[in-house]
């Protein structure tokens, strides 16, 4: 890794920061794309993603950019936009709490303004992503919708489309046509489950559906299924670096000067 990688706290959140290689002598203001479950995507403690995004850097396929890691507090309930009970009736787990709306908020109103005035960021929307996987994907997906003059570059893997309500309210919504939205999945999620995650291909595919109808030029929206993958943190960790190198490819992006 030729970058920086450090934590911070901020609006009662730990935070796991990457600079890109030439920050120090950045030549324009960076993208900053937020990420879900504390970073974990790039973690160099849990996978090279830093390095493969690096090799990007160097070869010009995508842009230097800032990564902010955020520990979500429980996940369970500031991942999820409304609430809901849980999948298994009797097991310990709780409902969903329903919090995403004042978590995206923190980010919005007290994380994101910080992060603007500490480091050498692009705050523009088209420069601003939000990513995660699973409850995390759904969350980002959520950001489209409630706050698409903060978010332009959508990256939600394996998003929990599961969850009640949540393709409906796609369905009764309108997207901001100058958004670029990434989703993916993996051909075996959701195929041996028996609750309301059974439906995770099916409902995906309505998503992605959805996407297609809206005003969304295609070339804005990307939908892959990988054959062979199911819902684990290795199969999230490897799609990473190509989701990123979609998400903020260089003729997708008018850098700052």
């Amino acid at each position: 890794m030729k970058g920086t990688l450090f934590t911070e706290r901020h609006a009662g959140r730990e935070l796991l920061i990457y600079l890109p290689p030439s920050y120090d002598q950045a030549a324009y203001p960076l993208p900053v794309v937020y990420v879900q479950d504390s970073g974990d995507l790039y973690d160099p403690v849990l996978n090279a993603n830093l390095y493969h995004l690096e090799l990007r850097f160097a070869a010009g396929t995508l842009p230097e950019c800032i990564l902010v890691g955020i520990m979500p507090h429980d996940r369970i309930h500031e991942y999820t936009p409304w609430s809901a009970q849980k999948l298994l009736p009797g097991r310990r787990y709780d409902d969903f709490g329903g919090r995403a709306s004042q978590y995206l908020y923190m980010i919005v109103h007290e994380l994101k303004p910080w992060i603007d005035r500490n480091f050498y960021t692009d705050p523009r929307p088209e420069s601003t992503g939000i990513v995660g996987k699973s409850l995390g994907g759904l969350v980002a997906l959520f950001a489209a919708y409630v706050y698409p003059e903060v978010f332009g570059r959508i990256g939600a893997m394996s998003a929990s489309l599961w969850y009640e309500g949540f393709v409906e309210f796609m369905e009764e919504r309108q997207l901001n046509p100058n958004l670029r939205i990434y989703m993916d999945i993996g051909s075996l999620e959701g195929t041996t489950k028996t609750n309301r995650q059974r439906l995770m291909q099916s409902l995906t595919d309505e998503a992605a559906a959805i996407l297609a109808r809206s005003e969304l030029p295609a070339e804005q929206r990307q939908f892959v299924r990988i054959e062979g993958e199911d819902h684990n943190e290795e199969a999230f960790h490897r799609r990473f670096p190509e989701m990123m190198e979609w998400l903020y490819a260089r003729h997708s992006i008018r850098l700052l000067q």
